[in-house]
């Protein structure tokens, strides 16, 4: 079992800006698979077929692998989130996870205690301990101690782990609510052994409400955006010495269909150790149509999402919450996950294909809401910042969710549920199923090829004109087929010269991703 991002931090890894020269071949990392999940390899195509695939449930997806204890909250209803991260940590050689719990339903006078950060930790990133709480530990923990301002709540959190500080290795962005329009946003969170956390300055100002100056303000496609918002949060690259931010943005009014435009922006950070400008942050990447509209209907809102490495490019989920709309795969006030893919961390783009089940874009989908006597995850989806966890062939993802989602009075509302896993074939996100393809030319340093594939499937190596240089087929289920082209490599093939690859897949064939090792 292996965390992801220490697999990537390890191998080389070139990023492709969004404006690179189409001319130009495209550089293939040895060891990185390549995946199909975009067009950007693509150079040609004959009746392609893809399926979005989504993570296979354990348990069904009706009962949690981590819940809250009983008696958390003593006899009110509450839920775990997912929000929060997934690190790896060397000194005890254990991963450690981050969850918050909440309890819609405490009262005012212990509204400080409603949003808890809780602990868990693991040998191999399957069995858990048993939680424990580590922020907030008093009221005190909200004291503003310059204005004598208190905020309410903690909300969304995100962390990493930096082994190049011995003294404070985690690092994270915590939001504090309603402390003021100059006070509420995200702040520094920082701790020596993950257990004990200490508040530092404020890193990204967030929109305290109608009189903020400090806020940002984005106008776009006829829209007015301010930001930054509670859904905020922070990805520690794992091959560059930066930081990826992911901000909630909203609109200041309701639009029509009910719609208050949550939205998502993205850039990179130096650090999160000190302010950052959010005057910086230039565009909103991901702006729902508030109508129906490139697999959107009219009251979707794109209330959080993440982005994580993931071999040749970025991938990262896109929380859609619906106040309105019964759908078959989400009930009303509920959140379900799309998929999003990026080839810079900047520009990103929903995956468009339609899933198992026939349903475009739903990735990672409720159950009934309520099910399970309200221990299933049919209710408001929650993701970790950091993406899945490697073990053996399979990637191991695991999300938060409760049974209820947001349309239901306080005794009810978001509670339930817990952390669920699901599980999916390496590089299993997008198969090819039918159809061919021809990439782009292919410049390389490898040697030899391997194919991610199932069933029958033919490839051809190709000149950069088109010319044929040789052709194999492979049959069978594996992640890693080695292909040869009768006796040669594609090395060989290639002779140092940029090539194309031609897939064809045959019937009943599958195609999910080829790796130049």
């Amino acid at each position: 079992m292996k965390f992801l991002g220490w697999i990537l931090f390890a191998t080389l890894f070139s990023t492709i800006s969004a404006g690179a020269d189409d001319s130009a071949p495209v550089k293939i990392e040895a060891g990185l698979a390549q995946l199909f999940i975009d067009d950007y390899l693509i150079d040609s195509q004959e009746n392609l077929e893809r399926t979005l695939h989504q993570p296979t449930k354990d348990h069904g997806g009706n009962i949690p692998i981590i819940a809250l204890p009983q008696d958390a909250f003593g006899e009110l209803p509450a839920t775990l989130e997912a929000n929060g991260s997934i690190v790896y940590d060397p000194n005890l050689k254990k991963m450690v996870m981050y969850a918050l719990a909440f309890c819609s339903s405490l009262g005012d006078d212990r509204r400080w205690e409603k949003v808890r950060l809780y602990r868990f930790t693991s040998d191999d990133g399957l069995s858990w301990s048993d939680g424990e709480w580590v922020f907030p530990r008093s009221r005190e923990d909200f004291l503003n101690r310059e204005t004598g301002e208190y905020a309410t709540n903690i909300d969304l959190f995100s962390c990493y782990y930096d082994d190049k500080d011995t003294d404070y290795p985690y690092k994270g962005l915590c939001w504090f609510a309603n402390w003021g329009l100059k006070g509420e946003g995200s702040y520094l969170l920082k701790s020596k052994d993950g257990i004990l956390w200490e508040r530092g300055p404020l890193i990204v100002d967030g929109c305290g409400g109608e009189g903020d100056t400090s806020m940002r303000e984005i106008h776009q496609d006829g829209r007015t955006l301010v930001g930054a918002g509670d859904v905020t949060l922070v990805y520690k690259d794992p091959l560059r010495d930066r930081l990826l931010g992911i901000f909630k943005f909203t609109s200041p009014t309701t639009v029509e269909n009910g719609n208050r435009l949550r939205s998502r922006a993205y850039a990179f950070m130096d650090t999160i150790e000190k302010p950052f400008d959010i005057e910086s942050i230039d565009h909103i990447e991901f702006l729902p149509p508030a109508q129906e509209e490139g697999g959107d209907h009219p009251h979707d809102e794109y209330y959080a999402s993440t982005g994580w490495r993931y071999e040749s490019l970025w991938l990262g989920g896109l929380k859609v919450w619906h106040g309105q709309g019964d759908y078959p795969y989400s009930a009303a006030g509920c959140a379900y996950l799309k998929l999003a893919v990026s080839r810079d961390g900047l520009h990103w783009s929903k995956v468009p294909f339609k899933n198992e089940e026939g349903y475009p874009e739903v990735f990672i989908p409720n159950g009934p809401e309520g099910g399970n006597d309200g221990h299933n995850d049919g209710g408001y989806i929650t993701e970790h910042s950091t993406g899945p966890i490697v073990s053996g062939d399979e990637l191991i993802y695991y999300y938060g969710c409760s049974s209820y989602g947001k349309n239901h009075g306080k005794d009810v509302r978001l509670s339930g549920g817990g952390i669920f896993r699901g599980r999916l074939r390496m590089d299993g996100f997008v198969s090819v199923d039918g159809g061919s393809l021809t990439t782009k030319p292919l410049k390389f340093e490898g040697e030899d090829l391997s194919l991610n594939s199932v069933g029958s499937n033919r490839i051809e190596v190709l000149s950069e004109s088109g010319e044929s240089l040789g052709s194999a087929q492979v049959n069978g289920d594996s992640i890693h087929h080695h292909v040869l082209f009768g006796d040669k490599t594609l090395g060989e093939l290639a002779d140092g010269n940029p090539v194309r690859i031609k897939f064809d897949v045959l019937d009943g064939g599958k195609v999910y991703s080829f790796t130049v090792h």
